[in-house]
């Protein structure tokens, strides 16, 4: 049973990880022939091909490592004369071959959006709720009750349950909190005691469960950009920790981590499914638009250095950055994957 389990915790792994390949692709694609760039292939994973078809002039492809995908315009790596074939990729103007490249983060960063949005509506999401009030305690005193759903604290809006911050209240002498009962919205301004053993301040209330809050569909629209720039905060603070903060890479997981986190979140039901294609989808989208050599964000760059310039860099020089970019992110994909091993070991 043990051994089925982990085979379709592979499988929901791969198949999440395919289907954003495949929206971050699919922008690239889309946009390419929109502009009129000629595409030789549209392949969803790397190595020997498993299958293979032929349409409009496009080959399709699926092939057998699916950790990724690519489609392959004509004349991205080489120069074309441009009246044997205009519709080569380094033929058309800077601004369509932009687009191209933007298109596969800015269709991971829509696609989680919708799926956020999705999950707002469907499903709500958690907000800090009071599970008891201490007599005699700052709490008590102001009015607070036992499942007030906390929604403010100090003047700023919790919509989500990341938003709550507990250290807010321990290390403040005065604070203001608004709750949401039945009857609407309440806000109180309460003096803390300070805990004589901590050395922190406190009201007099524990939060340990947590209330569902749904939203409105055109709600749920704002709130998505609102999430969006928490997580994408978040990331940052990852990796600046890992590059500033000497930590490394031990807070960042590769292929089988990530397949792993998949395969447990398939487990808990369709909304933590949800929920962790939105995360991964808003991943895949940031780390590519990041202005490293063979990452999207790299391409961008020497578009924006061949405007500046007025002439691309030289095609060679540019392809060899690129492929110094990818052995260290292939490096860094080896490093990641045996750590990820080791934790699962451990």
């Amino acid at each position: 049973m043990e051994i089925v389990n982990t085979i379709l915790t592979i499988l929901s792994g791969l198949l999440m990880l395919t289907l954003l390949v495949l929206v971050h692709e699919g922008g690239h694609f889309f946009v390419g022939k929109t502009c009129g760039i000629r595409i030789d292939e549209f392949a969803v994973g790397f190595g020997p091909k498993l299958l293979s078809r032929e349409k409009g002039g496009i080959r399709y492809s699926v092939r057998a490592l699916p950790l990724g995908g690519f489609v392959q315009f004509y004349g991205e790596e080489e120069e074309v004369d441009a009246a044997y074939e205009p519709r080569a990729f380094n033929n058309r103007p800077i601004w369509q071959r932009a687009l191209t490249i933007a298109a596969g983060p800015v269709m991971n960063i829509l696609f989680a959006l919708l799926l956020t949005v999705a999950v707002l509506v469907g499903y709500g999401d958690y907000v800090p709720q009071i599970a008891s009030v201490e007599p005699g305690m700052p709490a008590y005193a102001a009015g607070l009750q036992e499942g007030d759903r906390i929604v403010m604290l100090n003047g700023k809006r919790i919509d989500f349950s990341m938003e709550f911050d507990a250290a807010q209240i321990s290390s403040s002498e005065h604070i203001t909190i608004g709750v949401e009962r039945e009857d609407g919205y309440h806000e109180f301004e309460l003096d803390t005691i300070q805990n004589e053993e901590t050395g922190g301040y406190r009201i007099g209330i524990t939060y340990t469960e947590y209330a569902r809050r749904r939203f409105g569909f055109f709600e749920a629209i704002g709130l998505s950009f609102k999430w969006l720039w928490l997580i994408i905060k978040e990331m940052f603070t990852a990796l600046g920790a890992a590059i500033f903060g000497g930590k490394g890479i031990s807070e960042l997981s590769g292929p089988v981590g990530t397949i792993t986190i998949v395969g447990e979140a398939v487990r808990y039901g369709f909304e933590t499914i949800l929920r962790m294609a939105a995360l991964l989808s808003i991943n895949l989208g940031i780390m590519n638009i990041l202005p490293f050599p063979a990452l999207d964000g790299g391409r961008l760059l020497f578009l924006g250095i061949e405007k500046l310039r007025g002439k691309p860099i030289d095609r060679k020089v540019e392809s060899y950055i690129n492929l110094v970019g990818l052995a260290l992110l292939f490096l860094l994909m080896i490093a990641l994957t045996y750590q990820d091993i080791a934790r699962l070991f451990s």
